[in-house]
């Protein structure tokens, strides 16, 4: 065999390996989003100019996976996932928490209202005074 037919090899050699690298890509942002990785590996590796857009522009499948600004949280005891303006889970029936940095005022909405928020607290020590904490 001569060196010019070793050059082709390779040449084609390192297209597929350009090819399956950038599938990756897609692969990871379409798992990443509920698809199948495999598929999308596929499909971005022989099609990555058209495959990267439209991974790119899918919504996710499992509204789990949307992550922020999608307006649902999970229950912090029973891990149901919930509309964020919910203030009580239908699946445990417990209190949901405030979203947001904790205050002195909702600390003490929670500790007048003697749901579980507050017993938390009051088991875990986290309702102490800040007098009592130790000085950093």
């Amino acid at each position: 065999m001569d060196t010019d037919g070793i050059e082709i090899y390779f040449k084609i050699f390192e297209i597929i390996m350009v090819a399956s690298v950038l599938g990756l890509i897609t692969g990871a942002l379409g798992h990443k989003k509920g698809d199948s990785f495999i598929l999308w590996w596929l499909f971005g590796t022989f099609l990555f100019i058209v495959a990267l857009p439209l991974v790119l522009i899918m919504d996710a499948k499992n509204p789990q996976v949307a992550g922020r600004n999608s307006g649902l949280k999970n229950c912090p005891y029973c891990n149901t996932l919930l509309k964020t303006g919910v203030m009580k889970c239908p699946q445990c029936r417990r209190s949901q928490p405030a979203i947001g940095a904790a205050t002195e005022a909702s600390w003490q909405q929670a500790r007048a209202a003697g749901d579980d928020v507050a017993q938390w607290a009051k088991q875990n020590g986290a309702d102490k005074n800040e007098d009592d904490a130790p000085a950093a």
